[in-house]
């Protein structure tokens, strides 16, 4: 039973382990992103395996999430980001098993810890202007300082944009950490007092159960919404990277 909302956050060392002086240590949170990331590769090594030609459900929901990712991917960088399609996919789904998994009981919410999501978040940023500068070469320089500008007010400008492009990473992965953190300990105190209610007072408790089981569905379509808005931020991002302003 946990008493304090941030217990279910505490980061507990499982295996320690260390390499010369490299700590490589096994904790809750690294052996859980492990085994989602096979769960996830075993999941599709199954799923690829039993396609048919008349679709069955499964096979249904994975070429929708295709497609989701896709049809985003498209509208925000048309033909030129096609080949960024897999990194983008494969970003969603794990961000997606992350914020599920932590709704499972007991489980651990590996989107809850902001090394996690700066870590995805700063090496997507990185990849993209690597990417921008390769494709771009000096028109890259063009997202400080768009076209047809006022003369006077471009130093302020390009401060100001140079500050938003800096900022990218940092909003990206606190928005996610966020959004998990504030949602698990919303559930962590309602599910508390639903608990003390019932041995107060039992009838008191059964609409306190209602609201915290649609709470608990709200953090279903959270969970979705946050891998669609990090999978979409990123898109954008990307073509800031591939067509120049």
């Amino acid at each position: 039973m946990l008493f304090n909302p941030f217990e279910q956050f505490e980061i507990m060392l499982i295996l320690p382990l260390r390499i010369r002086n490299i700590d490589i240590s096994l904790t809750n949170l690294t052996i859980l992103a492990l085994v989602l990331a096979f769960l996830i590769l075993i999941i599709n090594f199954i799923l690829t395996k039993s396609y048919t030609f008349l679709p069955n459900n499964w096979q249904i929901v994975m070429e929708s999430k295709y497609n989701f990712v896709f049809n985003l991917l498209a509208e925000q960088t048309g033909p030129k980001g096609f080949r960024y399609f897999p990194h983008l996919l494969t970003v969603f789904t794990l961000i997606l098993f992350y914020n599920l998994a932590g709704l499972i009981p007991f489980s651990f919410t590996v989107s809850s810890h902001i090394i996690i999501t700066f870590t995805l978040a700063l090496s997507f940023f990185v990849a993209w202007v690597i990417i921008g500068i390769k494709e771009l070469k000096t028109e890259f320089l063009r997202v400080f300082c768009p076209r047809n500008m006022p003369a006077w007010l471009l130093p302020l400008l390009i401060c100001i944009e140079f500050l938003s492009f800096s900022l990218r990473p940092i909003s990206l992965g606190v928005r996610l950490f966020a959004n998990m953190l504030a949602g698990h300990i919303l559930l962590h105190i309602l599910a508390g007092a639903c608990l003390y209610l019932a041995t107060v007072f039992v009838l008191a408790s059964i609409p306190a159960y209602g609201v915290v089981t649609a709470i608990g569905f709200l953090e279903l379509f959270i969970g979705f919404l946050q891998a669609y808005i990090f999978t979409i931020l990123l898109g954008i991002y990307l073509k800031d990277s591939l067509h120049s302003h």
